[in-house]
Parts: C-alpha cells; sequence; structure tokens
C-alpha cells in the first residue's frame, strides 16, 4: 500500500471520530436543553438498530426462605411462581426473568438479601413466606418505590400504610369476621371461647374481628364466654381446656400455629373434650389434612385461600400443574395457587401501566405538575418508560390498585384502590375425618 494511501486512510478516520465526537456533543446539549433527549436515544440511533431497541427483559424478584426453617413453605410459593412463569414467561413483548433472593428464614439474612436484590432493579417483587420476613422487605420497597406482593403473610401491619406492598391472601380480619358470620349462621353455634399465644399479634387481629363479627351477626355482646391467653411453647395445656370445659362454650377459636393447634386439639381428646374447632388459614396445608384424617373425632373448619368454585384460571393452574408434577402427583397446596395468581397480577400491572404510559399527555401532565424538581422528576420517569419499553415501579403500583374483578386460581381478586386485596373467604369443614363441601362467605 503506498504512502499516500495510508494517509489517506488515517484522515478519513480522524475525520469520523470528529464527526462523531461532534454528534455526541450536540446530543448532549441538547438534552441539556430540551430535557427530552437522552443517552438512549443516541444508542437507537447511532449504535443500535434504530428507535425499536429496548431492554431486553422485565425481572420480577422472588423473595422466599428457600433454606433455613421456612424452607418448605418457601419453597412451595416459589413453585406457584415458576409455574405461572412456565405458562406466561413474557410480558409488553419481552422475556421475564425471575430473579431469586433467598432470605434463609431469618430476618437478618433477609435484610442482605435484599439489598442484593435491590441492585438488579426488578420491576415487582414477589413474596416473602413468614410475617417477619415479610415486614422486613417494606421499608426496602418503599425506598426503591418497587411494588411488592405478600403470597400468603397476612399481618395488617405489612400493607397498612405501605403504598407499595401489596397482600394476595385476606388479612387476618378479614378472616376473623368471616368465621363469625360462618359460625353463626352455618354452623348455628351460641357459645364462643377463644385461645391465643402470648404476643401474638395476628392472632389478636383475629380474634378481635372475629368478636366484632358475632356481634354484628347476633347484636349480641355475651357471645365469647371464655378468652384465653397461652405459652404456645408448653406442653402441657390441662388448665386452659379445664377452663374452657367450664366455660360450656360450644365453639373455640384457636388461633395458634398449625403445629401448636394440633397438640392442644389431641390434649382435648385425651380430656373428652370435643366441641367445634375454628383455625386459621394457615392450618390449610396437606400436612394438616391428613392430621384432620387421622383424628375423626375432631370437628374441625378453618378458612382456604382456595376458591370454592373453580375458576377458569384455577382450571388451567390444576392443568399445568399435572403436566408438570404428573397426573399422581397429591393436589397442590393453596399457598403454590396464591403464588400463581401473585405472578399473574404483577404481570397484569406492568401492562396497565405501560398503556397508562403511553396513554398520558405529557405535555398535559407537565401543566399540572408545573417545573420544580418533583415534576421535573415525574415527567422523567414517563419518558424512561417509553424509552426502556417498561413502566417504573411508581406506574406498576398504581396500576397494581386499580385491579378489579381479576379472576385468579384462588377466586377473584380486587384492590380497589388499596393495597390489602379483597376476595371471597372459603370455609373448609372436616367431619369424621371428611373434607366436606366448602362455605363461601362473601
Amino acid at each position: 500500500m503506498s504512502k499516500n494511501n495510508k494517509t489517506e486512510k488515517k484522515t478519513v478516520s480522524l475525520r469520523a471520530v470528529i464527526l462523531m465526537a461532534v454528534l455526541i456533543v450536540a446530543i448532549v446539549a441538547g438534552s441539556m436543553l430540551t430535557g427530552n433527549t437522552t443517552y438512549t436515544n443516541f444508542r437507537n440511533a447511532f449504535m443500535g438498530n434504530g428507535p425499536e431497541v429496548k431492554d431486553p427483559t422485565i425481572k420480577i424478584g422472588v423473595y422466599e426462605p428457600l433454606s433455613g426453617a421456612y424452607k418448605q413453605y418457601g419453597k412451595d410459593e416459589a413453585a406457584g411462581i415458576e409455574l405461572a412463569h412456565d405458562l406466561y414467561p413474557t410480558v409488553l413483548g419481552k422475556e421475564v426473568e425471575l430473579i431469586y433472593a433467598d432470605n434463609r428464614s431469618n430476618m437478618y439474612d433477609a435484610e442482605t438479601a435484599l439489598q442484593e436484590l435491590m441492585t438488579q432493579s426488578p420491576s415487582v417483587i414477589l413474596g416473602s413466606y413468614g410475617e417477619v420476613l415479610s415486614l422486613v422487605a417494606s421499608d426496602f420497597l418503599v425506598a426503591s418505590s418497587t411494588p411488592g406482593i405478600t403470597i400468603t403473610s397476612v399481618n395488617p401491619l405489612i400493607a397498612v400504610n405501605n403504598d407499595y406492598y401489596f397482600t394476595a391472601s385476606f388479612s387476618e380480619s378479614r378472616q376473623g369476621g368471616a368465621l363469625a358470620e360462618y359460625a353463626v349462621t352455618g354452623l348455628n353455634k351460641e357459645s364462643f371461647a377463644t385461645v391465643m399465644a402470648f404476643r401474638d399479634d395476628a392472632a389478636s387481629a383475629i380474634i378481635l374481628r372475629f368478636k366484632a363479627g358475632l356481634e354484628s351477626v347476633t347484636n349480641r355482646q355475651d357471645m365469647v364466654v371464655s378468652e384465653n391467653l397461652i405459652n404456645g411453647e408448653a406442653d402441657d395445656f390441662t388448665d386452659t381446656i379445664e377452663k374452657l370445659k367450664k366455660s360450656g362454650a360450644s365453639c373455640v377459636l384457636l388461633a395458634l400455629q398449625p403445629s401448636i393447634a394440633q397438640n392442644f386439639m389431641l390434649q382435648c381428646l385425651e380430656m373428652n373434650y370435643t366441641p367445634q374447632f375454628l383455625g386459621t388459614r394457615d392450618w390449610d396445608n396437606e400436612d394438616f389434612e391428613k392430621f384432620m384424617a387421622s383424628n375423626p373425632e375432631l370437628s374441625v373448619s378453618y378458612p382456604s385461600v382456595q376458591a370454592a368454585d373453580a375458576t377458569s384460571t384455577y382450571g388451567k393452574f390444576m392443568d399445568a400443574y399435572h403436566e408438570k408434577y404428573g397426573e399422581d402427583a397429591e393436589d397442590p397446596s393453596g399457598a403454590m395457587a396464591a403464588a400463581f395468581d401473585s405472578y399473574l397480577l404483577a404481570l397484569r400491572a406492568i401492562e396497565d401501566a405501560y398503556n397508562n404510559v403511553v396513554n398520558t399527555d405529557l405535555d398535559a401532565l407537565s401543566l399540572e405538575v408545573g417545573t420544580d424538581a418533583k415534576g421535573r422528576a415525574l415527567i422523567q420517569t414517563y419518558e424512561t418508560a417509553r424509552e426502556t419499553g417498561i413502566p417504573g415501579g411508581t406506574h406498576i403500583k398504581d396500576a397494581l390498585k386499580q385491579v378489579n374483578g381479576f379472576e385468579g386460581a384462588t377466586g377473584v381478586l380486587s384492590y380497589g384502590g388499596k393495597t390489602e386485596v379483597t376476595k371471597n373467604v372459603t370455609i373448609i369443614h372436616f367431619f369424621k375425618g371428611e373434607k366436606l363441601a366448602p362455605y363461601v362467605v362473601d
């Protein structure tokens, strides 16, 4: 090659570099002046495949105890999320990537897991099993403006005063009221007692709503004849059971964890005391059903996250479940179905949020919010969402609040502008070891 040719090529390359530098400066300057042009525009126009280049995936966090004491429950919820992801792996034309954060069933490890999860910028976080583990996530969600859906945790403190944390199962207060209506109108009971462990805020909320529900249904304030506190770590409940027998209560609400409740009821059998027992949604699992089948002398009712009447989504859930685990697999838990619904709710909110972003008149919004820093930041979230094809956390949160009449595997779910879900409560009843037809409280 001649010296002149080499010199010419060097000159052309230098001109190209200079031209590119000028373009970058012009774009940055334009961005500073208008606030509407960003690096993404430049990348799409000059370094990608045109204005259609967008971020390739939408991330959904799975925040669960995948190890430690609660791993069985955490893996059950994760399995429901994964089953839904198998059926619906995309949203807005993008692949959905599940990113996992194992909180190890420990509140201290939960903070580390959440910190690492947030660095990956998930659009929504699903989980966790366990009231305390869910409560740990509350501040993280608010700080990062990331919506979360706790699947089976129902402590009212999780969602109260938190715009970003949603429930997928009914709250303690809701199940307490449903149990009261069922006990009076479904079981025709007239005298009640309650039992809870010391320092259990969730149980306290259930019992308070249960008592209020009894008064609402009967217009009487004397329906509860005995209220009892126990040490949940104790082995002997003889004194409490003797007190219950003397009270004459024909129906006893045990607002206790499943293992404690089973021990308590077995001691009741030994002492020939067999009233109608009411329990909580925490009893709704396969192990408890086996316990009931093995103790036909007990008559027990408790709320379930499952819908009494199968929805079309429930049919899809069951078909997918048996296809993955086999036709002979035992029925899935209510927690798995609720996790399935939570994933679908997240996709619905993401789609609705993006439609809202695209259809928003930014000029009108600019006039509405003004030109201060907060207003400019709000406009920027819309511009970023349009450029990336992914709505921001605040957009998704607002869309999720507006979900109503959503048909899931566990029933019809609605938020009605709030973060606490509302849906019918299904009451499961066991009599002589058999699971009878469910009772539904609207």
